[in-house]
């Protein structure tokens, strides 16, 4: 008898888990586009408070977007739910700096005065697609995107007197200095498949189509390709 009632008691422990699984994996999964969604800018695990760019998901489903940044401030509290899209558990300390975040906002009135903090009752880390990964880096029109990635803390290796010199047509398309930084959410030399840096990127909407390390060979490629 004492066997089966521990059988018995094991069984319902583990319905208890699987659950507890199947209710955390339908919160992460129950996202719709009204679901607030943004980019981590920074965030600050001691005053409990993360900042996202939502600039995304303000402009859904608009045509015509400004270059404004919307960066939204979200209060979370030892009740507030952390899962990735899985279901796991997941926490605040260990999010890096561009990770894609899903906010279920819970509203309160903050305790300091009449002004309507945002908290959140739950926040799920999303999986990013390779478009959004290189998102910064794509054209935003049919002329290529030129970027210089280069470590962080160094001096890039040519500037715009230099693109304007010897390749001026990259203007068209529009060019980015970006400092390679390590510990962010999205690795550039893992996602590239860069082996050293500083070097030039150039992309079109969807992917990265040339690279060099040199304004020389650049230029080779403008003008057999622009």
């Amino acid at each position: 008898m004492t066997i089966l009632l521990l059988s018995g008691c094991t069984t319902i422990e583990k319905d208890a888990d699987n659950k507890n699984l199947l209710d955390n994996r339908t919160e992460a999964t129950d996202i719709t586009e009204e679901t607030m969604n943004g980019y981590v800018l920074h965030i600050d695990t001691e005053t409990r408070v993360v900042n996202l760019n939502i600039s995304n998901w303000v402009n859904r489903g608009k045509t015509e977007v400004n270059d404004v940044m919307h960066a939204q401030e979200i209060a979370y509290s030892e009740n507030t739910t952390f899962l990735d899209e899985k279901g796991s558990v997941v926490h605040p300390e260990d999010f890096k700096i561009g990770e894609k975040l899903a906010v279920l906002l819970v509203p309160e009135m903050t305790s300091t005065g009449d002004e309507t903090a945002t908290f959140a009752g739950k926040i799920i880390q999303l999986t990013m697609s390779k478009e959004e990964k290189l998102n910064r880096f794509l054209a935003g029109s049919d002329n290529f995107h030129t970027v210089v990635l280069y470590e962080e803390g160094t001096r890039p290796p040519y500037d715009e007197m230099d693109f304007e010199k010897h390749v001026p047509e990259s203007f068209s398309g529009g060019i980015s200095w970006v400092p390679y930084i390590e510990g962010l959410a999205v690795d550039y030399k893992d996602e590239l498949g860069l082996d050293k840096l500083p070097v030039i990127l150039v992309f079109d909407r969807n992917e990265i189509v040339f690279q060099t390390e040199t304004l020389e060979q650049l230029k080779l490629w403008s003008s057999e390709n622009r």
